[in-house]
C-alpha cells in the first residue's frame, strides 16, 4: 500500500526543489560520472537485494571490491577496513571512489525512502522515462 498517492516522480514533483535535485543527482551521479555504469548498476542491484548478485563469490576484481564497499556503506561500516581500502585504492582512482561512493549512498537513500512510501525501488533509468 502506497502511503502517498502517485509514482516516485509524481511525489518528488510536489516540491520543485526535490524534483530538481533528484533529477540533477540522477543525471550526473547515478547515470553518469567516471565509473562504468554497469558497475554502478551492479551495486544498485545488490542494494535492492537482487538474488542474482547476492553471492559475492561470483565476482572478482573491481566488481567484488565495489560490492564489498556497497555492503559496508549499506549495512556494516566496520567492513570498510584497511584491507578493503587497500583493494579499493588498487583498483579505482580517487575520482572513481568519490563517484561510486556517492552513487551507492544516493541510491541506498532512494531505495529506503521509496520502501517507506510503500513503493518498490526503481532503477535510475526508469525515473528518466
Amino acid at each position: 500500500m502506497a502511503h502517498l498517492p502517485g509514482s516516485a516522480d509524481e511525489i518528488r514533483a510536489r516540491v520543485p526543489g526535490v524534483e530538481e535535485s533528484y533529477a540533477y543527482i540522477r543525471d550526473n551521479v547515478l547515470l553518469a560520472g567516471v565509473v562504468d555504469q554497469s558497475l554502478k548498476e551492479l551495486c544498485f542491484r545488490f542494494l535492492a537485494e537482487d538474488p542474482e548478485v547476492m553471492d559475492f563469490s561470483r565476482f572478482e576484481g573491481r566488481e567484488r571490491a565495489a560490492l564489498d564497499w556497497a555492503y559496508a556503506i549499506a549495512w556494516d561500516s566496520d567492513k570498510a577496513d584497511d584491507e578493503l581500502w587497500q583493494r579499493l585504492h588498487a583498483l579505482f582512482s580517487e575520482q572513481e571512489l568519490v563517484d561510486l561512493g556517492c552513487a551507492i549512498g544516493f541510491e541506498l537513500g532512494q531505495q529506503h525512502w521509496l520502501r517507506t512510501l510503500g513503493l518498490e525501488p526503481e532503477s535510475p533509468q526508469a525515473a528518466t522515462s
